[in-house]
Order: C-alpha cells, then structure tokens, then sequence
C-alpha cells in the first residue's frame, strides 16, 4: 500500500527524478511511475571536495596515522549475519598487512553504530591496525579515505566518497543499492555479505591492490561519475529555465 500510495504522489506531484543507480530506475518502472522526466546520474556526494591536504594531514596526526603511510580502510556496519563474517574481515586485514604492506585503518560512517562492528573484528587481529572512533566532517571523511590504497566497504558512503577520489574499491554488499551503485560505475570487486568467506575476500583484496598507481583506470572511473553526476544540476536547470551546456 505503501508503494501504491508513493507512486501515486509521483505521478500527480513529481516533474523530474535523478537516480543514482539502473536498479532504481528499475524500482519506479515495477512502482508504475511514467509521468516524471526521470534521469539516471550519480549520488551528488561523489563531487563533494575533500578538505585540504594539511587539514587532512593535521586530522590523520592527531588520530595516530602518518601523512605518507600505507594503509587499507574498513568501514563496516553492523547488519544481521555480519556477526558470523566478522572472521573473514579479520583474515582480509591480515593478509593486507603480511603481503601488501598495508596497515588496516577501520573507519565509521555512523559512529555510534559502525564503531561496535569494527571492534568485533579488531579484537582478532593479530598485526597492527588503527581504530578511529570518528572522521571529522564529510570533507575530511573523503579526505582520510582518498590517503588509502585500498577501501573495503558495507556503507554506500564509504564507497560513495573514496569513489570519487579513485580510490580501488572492494564493497560486501548488504543490500542491493550497495551493488547496484557498484555495478552502475563499472566497478566489479564485491560480493553479497552471505556468500562472503575469508578466500573471497582475500583475492579481491589483491585484486584491488593491483590497481592501486593504474591512473588510467582510476582518473577515468572518476572522470565518468563526475559526468553523470552533472546529469542532477542539468536536470535541476531545466526546471527553472535556466539554460546549461548540455552533457547529458
């Protein structure tokens, strides 16, 4: 009734609507929402700029991390099921410290839920790591997570935001936006959060790590979502009569 009653406001209410993924256009078609221009483009965070480089310096000081260092970030979340995954992150952070050389650095999008996620996987850790409590604003979250050389991530938003810095990604997906934004920007390194397994997470961690310094990939993964994204303030001009360029 819920959907019958949203996509009734849509229809009678609604002139434009930007999606940031095919999976919700996908949506509003089996809704039965027509009337409305709708516009696939990209979550506007992805063009939100990171803080400058010695604020970010200055952050990742005072939170014990060197400006220069080598790491991999976790942003996990608690979600049903990760109670029992838990032991594959740990094993991913591990091997990311032996064979790579990478320091794992866990990270929280929402404090008050990610950090107790992130502390079920420390507590097994047998190599260093740090464990940040919070990341400061949006512009130095982005700015932490463009320092890393790796992210893996649950959250949309940590893969949101190091996305947009060309970052080498590997999301665990826990509900389908995660793969659907994923798979919308050509990226291919994830899996569902209940097939996930140690080995798995393993290897498309290296893969990711071959990637880092491929600024061909990166600078043009970061390119086409900056691309889309213009598609919301296009669309957003159109309405009001304001004539852009057209990119779309």
């Amino acid at each position: 009734s819920n959907r019958r009653l949203t996509a009734r406001v849509l229809q009678k209410n609604v002139d434009a609507i930007t999606l940031r993924d095919s999976h919700s256009r996908e949506e509003l078609a089996d809704m039965g929402v027509t009337a409305p221009e709708i516009v696939l483009s990209a979550d506007p965070t992805v063009i939100l700029p990171a803080a400058a480089r010695e604020e970010v310096d200055w952050m990742m000081t005072r939170r014990g991390l060197t400006p220069g260092g080598r790491y991999i970030t976790f942003v996990l979340r608690p979600w049903p099921g990760f109670e029992e995954k838990k032991t594959a992150f740990a094993a991913a952070a591990e091997h990311a410290w032996r064979v790579h050389g990478l320091t794992p650095v866990f990270v929280p999008v929402e404090p008050y839920r990610d950090v107790a996620a992130a502390q079920k996987v420390t507590a097994l850790l047998r190599c260093p790591f740090h464990a940040l409590e919070d990341t400061g604003n949006s512009a130095q979250t982005i700015g932490l997570l463009a320092r890393m050389e790796v992210v893996v991530s649950m959250r949309l938003h940590g893969l949101v935001f190091a996305a947009g810095q060309g970052v080498p990604l590997v999301g665990v997906v826990y509900d389908p936006k995660v793969s659907s934004f994923l798979s919308y920007i050509g990226q291919d390194l994830f899996t569902d959060l209940d097939s996930l397994t140690a080995d798995r997470l393993i290897a498309q961690v290296d893969a990711a790590c071959t990637r880092v310094g491929d600024t061909a990939f990166l600078t043009e993964s970061v390119a086409r979502l900056r691309r889309v994204e213009g598609r919301n303030s296009q669309t957003a001009a159109k309405l009001l009569g304001i004539a852009v360029p057209d990119q779309m």
